[in-house]
């Protein structure tokens, strides 16, 4: 309604709208002055709403860290295999999939900054290594997940366990983005890419042809 105040409308988003503003407050925070600017008062103040709003939301920081990962989790799965479906050519396909990632760490390295400190920082502490672990377990599980479905509709067969291979491509995926960050050398990026895609479609062959 025109001439509402703001604070009348921030009572009026629901929950989820909610959660979703304080988890891109957090990620400003962090972008600008590091996770460990990012408490909850830090993260309220720059969603513009009181910090009790943060406790009814989120039972804890710690809560809230988990679904910035699983935001970016199924952001980022989405992302690959749609890219990956949009080829029957296993070269393609893969490259097609790593290339995605790589975009999405281009569009916003500032973010992707700021996430892989979060991930740091979540390892160095007590209780930290099994979230890390879960992280990486949910990008794997979700790339082998995406490739049994393409490897099926296409009638794929691979010479070793895809479980084997999603974990190749999810630390592929990693690194490059991670070097990327550090040099933007897209050419550099986009080389390595292309060694991983032809590394991986060398496993793979049609039904009833050997690998």
């Amino acid at each position: 309604m025109a001439g509402m105040p703001d604070d009348t409308k921030n009572r009026r988003r629901s929950a989820e709208e909610r959660r979703e503003d304080l988890m891109d407050a957090a990620v400003v925070v962090m972008s600008a002055r590091g996770v460990a600017a990012a408490t909850t008062r830090a993260i309220a103040e720059e969603a513009g709403v009181p910090q009790g709003v943060f406790h009814y939301c989120f039972r804890s920081r710690d809560e809230l860290v988990t679904a910035l990962f699983e935001r970016e989790i199924t952001r980022s799965s989405d992302r690959t295999s749609g890219a990956l479906r949009r080829f029957s050519d296993v070269d393609r396909g893969i490259r097609a999939a790593l290339e995605a990632q790589l975009d999405l760490v281009r569009s916003g390295p500032t973010y992707y900054l700021a996430m892989a400190e979060l991930s740091l920082t979540v390892l160095r502490t007590p209780d930290g290594p099994p979230l890390a672990v879960w992280e990486q377990e949910q990008y794997r599980s979700r790339a082998q997940a995406g490739l049994e479905a393409w490897s099926a509709e296409h009638g794929l067969v691979w010479s070793v366990p895809l479980a084997h291979v999603a974990s190749f491509l999810v630390a592929v995926g990693a690194g490059v983005t991670g070097t990327w960050l550090a040099d933007r050398d897209d050419a550099q990026a986009e080389a390595a890419l292309g060694v991983a895609a032809q590394a991986l479609g060398s496993l793979a062959g049609s039904a009833g042809t050997p690998t």
